[in-house]
């Protein structure tokens, strides 16, 4: 009977371990032995028939970041006999990655170890998905941790240490509420309890009085414990303290700001109405409030601002426009808000600005007949928008379609001749920089719509602020091209004069030196003739001699007459 009985626990044991993928080993150190069960070959992928592992086989099993640590505590066990427990991965024989958990005994006799044995099982499906929910646990954007019945940490992710500013490794296996003393004695406590018991999940928002912020938390029941996720709420809450504070002051707001503003509800009663409206429609608001709107006001209901207050109505879409009031003579500005009770309208008088817009519209009018009128290309920069008005004369001159280019400073410095660019930039920026110069000028190439370069003469004046900023500049730009054309005619005419004068000394110092030489002799020779004596063969002598000198003046003459033909 209790060999059936022994030999059952032996069949249920290897069906157990079968089962749960457990293993046993032994190292002989005393003869240096190792021996699996066949389990853990199985586990390694090798054949237990084939394959006889030692201690060095077994740790080259072990992926390579945890050789180092498996070869230690195998060491350690076996110099001071130390139980140990550890998961690692290993490689098996068909190179596959597989989680194990392994634990030993060493057996001490006289201090010295006999042998180690202990477990070896197949943990890889339960670790992967361990790893798979910490990842999940610690890429959620909320702080998570988790406590068993006994109030100890089992969890803790990455949020959780940033909001409660403890490390993991501190907290887990420690009791929530010594870790957390000042939380012990509140009301998350109660929750927490309340939650265990019951079984049903609470959200709530709690002060933790320890860094004096505020958490959102949802609290689920886990295993007889909770698990808790919870975020920082104290910007929220601040804000709806401060939203709450910001109704409470609502009327004095509405007092005090620069615009006046007044509220109407659906039937168009005035429900509201500051001190600025006040001011503007010289009403006092006793007077006005809960009366309609038009029948206090029926010379607004043929203007913009009735056409405009039942758009808004109509669409609940915020507007803003801009009416003239001819009963009390001023310009309004108009932002309405609809709302399902009825308008909040905020208005002020701008009545300065706009006749300063219209003195500006004309002022405007003007420059632009000025730029008709004129040809000359007239610009304005403004220097901070970097925007470039071009007057007409820009298309007069150079033929571009004004209006179909947004002019700016790189607009006008791309078709600025290469070989001039730089020195017009220098010369420009030179004279804003020195806040004593207003006045520049600059002649350059200046490239025209069909590609050809006109030669322009540049004209602008600086206008600085008060702490003499440039602001903006306004010139005009003149084609010189012509004049260039003809003072390079002159010029080349006045050269060839210079050439012909030049042509005309040679021509005159020829006359008056090489012509005179043969003069000179020919002369000389017939005073020779005259006083001769009737010597014949002297007479003949001399007549050669003037022949020759004849020939060599008749040379010269033909010379200085090829000369003269080529003067022009």
């Amino acid at each position: 009977m209790e060999e059936n009985k022994h030999d059952f626990n032996n069949v249920f044991f290897q069906q157990a371990s079968r089962l749960d993928k457990i293993g046993s080993w032994e190292i002989d150190v005393v003869n240096d032995k190792l021996y699996w069960s066949t389990m853990v070959h199985e586990l390694h992928e090798t054949n237990p028939k084939t394959f006889i592992p030692d201690l060095k086989t077994a740790l080259g099993f072990y992926r390579n970041d945890y050789q180092s640590m498996v070869n230690e505590i195998i060491v350690k066990s076996i110099e001071t006999g130390a139980e140990f427990d550890f998961e690692a991965v290993i490689i098996t024989k068909k190179k596959k990655e597989r989680w194990i958990r392994a634990t030993g005994n060493a057996e001490m006799v006289q201090g010295k170890c006999r042998r180690i044995y202990g477990s070896f099982q197949d943990i890889h499906s339960s670790k992967l998905l361990a790893l798979q929910m910490r990842e999940i646990l610690e890429s959620i954007s909320d702080a998570f941790y988790a406590v068993d019945k006994n109030w100890k940490f089992t969890y803790f992710n990455k949020e959780a240490e940033n909001l409660l500013l403890k490390k993991a490794e501190d907290v887990l296996g420690k009791n929530i509420w010594e870790l957390f003393p000042a939380s012990a004695d509140t009301v998350i406590r109660k929750i927490y309890k309340r939650v265990a018991r019951s079984k049903k999940k609470e959200s709530f928002d709690y002060y933790y009085p320890g860094n004096g912020k505020w958490y959102e938390i949802n609290a689920y029941p886990s295993h007889g414990g909770i698990s808790a996720y919870f975020k920082n709420v104290d910007e929220r809450k601040q804000a709806a303290e401060k939203l709450d504070k910001a109704y409470q002051e609502k009327i004095n707001i509405l007092e005090s700001i620069g615009d006046a503003f007044f509220t109407v509800n659906k039937d168009w009663v005035l429900t509201y109405l500051n001190k600025e409206t006040e001011k503007v429609l010289h009403r006092k608001r006793d007077t006005l409030i809960g009366k309609n709107l038009w029948d206090e006001y029926p010379d607004a209901i043929d203007t913009d601002f009735y056409r405009q207050y039942h758009k808004a109505v109509e669409t609940q879409e915020n507007l803003t426009f801009e009416e003239f009031y001819p009963a009390l003579k001023v310009w309004l500005e108009v932002t309405v808000y609809p709302s399902n009770t009825g308008l909040s309208v905020y208005f002020k008088d701008i009545t300065q600005r706009k006749e300063s817009d219209i003195h500006l519209l004309r002022s405007n009018e003007r420059f632009e007949k000025v730029a008709e009128a004129t040809n000359d290309a007239i610009w304005d920069w403004n220097i901070f928008e970097d925007t470039l008005y071009w007057g007409s004369g820009f298309g007069n001159l150079f033929g571009y379609q004004v209006e179909k280019v947004t002019p700016s400073l790189k607009s006008w410095t791309n078709h600025i001749h290469p070989e001039d660019r730089k020195r017009v930039l220098q010369s420009i920026y030179g004279t804003l920089e020195n806040p004593r110069q207003s006045h520049w000028i600059s002649e350059y190439r200046y490239q025209k719509n069909d590609k050809t370069f006109a030669d322009v003469i540049d004209r602008g004046i600086v206008i600085r602020d008060e702490k003499g900023t440039p602001i903006r500049m306004v010139g005009a730009m003149n084609d010189i091209s012509e004049r260039k054309k003809f003072e390079i005619s002159r010029i080349e005419y006045i050269g060839k004069i210079e050439t012909q004068n030049e042509k005309l000394k040679s021509i005159a110092w020829t006359q008056s030196h090489i012509v005179r030489a043969p003069l000179a002799r020919m002369l000389a020779i017939m005073n020779a003739i005259d006083d001769n004596d009737k010597n014949l063969d002297d007479t003949l002598m001399w007549l050669k001699h003037l022949r020759d000198s004849a020939n060599e003046l008749d040379e010269i003459v033909k010379d200085v007459v090829e000369k003269a033909q080529h003067l022009t």
